[in-house]
């Protein structure tokens, strides 16, 4: 539950954050208290801190999201520091002015090298405030996709492109593979290569957020 994840960073800034910082990092956690990107943000942060002192984020930057992944920094007292974010977990990658040390991480936010992130991310006045994911209508509402680009497989809000009904709700996830249901992950895996094949549909901000709006399909975000 959300409500779950905000007391336990409540409890975690109590032994992590400056008395004189309190009332700042609490209006920052208010702020943020409906939106699993910045929580998880705020929980890894509070539950390991970087320098291993007192310290509170007072601002989050967004300096690059993909395919509902978000490169976040994180504003404090003492130092500016990179997360990679998403629904499920924030994990650290270290001081901005050191830029992305993993290959991974590097390669799926398009950075070439680790000298070329430094670069694009040595002046912090380019990037806005990150704004909550679930208030940005460019987004999918479920897996905050952006406009124009694939969801996370297993989203409710995609496209079936045989039917061009509700993804995870057609039966052509099981046709398409010739069995019932999908009980593995070698199940999984053939029915995405079908999906690749085929061509899935990207999110359409300005037609599939309307549509799924009012179309009666009821959608249920596990709660993190």
């Amino acid at each position: 539950m959300i409500s779950d994840k905000v007391k336990e960073i409540e409890l975690l800034m109590q032994y992590a954050v400056p008395k004189e910082e309190m009332t700042q990092a609490r209006a920052l956690l208010e702020q943020y208290k409906d939106d699993r990107i910045a929580l998880n943000l705020f929980h890894s942060f509070y539950s390991f801190l970087p320098e291993g002192i007192d310290d509170s984020i007072s601002k989050i930057l967004l300096l690059n999201r993909t395919k509902g992944i978000f490169l976040l920094c994180a504003i404090t007292g003492l130092e500016n520091y990179l997360y990679i974010v998403s629904q499920e977990k924030a994990e650290f990658l270290g001081r901005r002015d050191e830029g992305i040390f993993e290959d991974e991480a590097l390669e799926f936010f398009g950075y070439k090298n680790q000298a070329e992130c430094i670069k694009k991310l040595a002046s912090l006045s380019q990037f806005p405030t990150y704004n909550p994911a679930h208030t940005d209508e460019n987004l999918c509402p479920i897996c905050f996709t952006a406009d124009g680009q694939v969801h996370t497989l297993g989203c409710p809000v995609e496209i079936c492109p045989w039917c061009n009904s509700q993804l995870t709700n057609c039966h052509c996830r099981f046709t398409m593979i010739g069995k019932k249901q999908l009980k593995s992950e070698t199940d999984l895996a053939a029915f995405q290569e079908q999906l690749n094949e085929k061509g899935r549909i990207p999110f359409d901000a300005q037609h599939h957020r309307p549509s799924f709006a009012s179309s009666g399909i009821e959608v249920k975000i596990a709660d993190t």
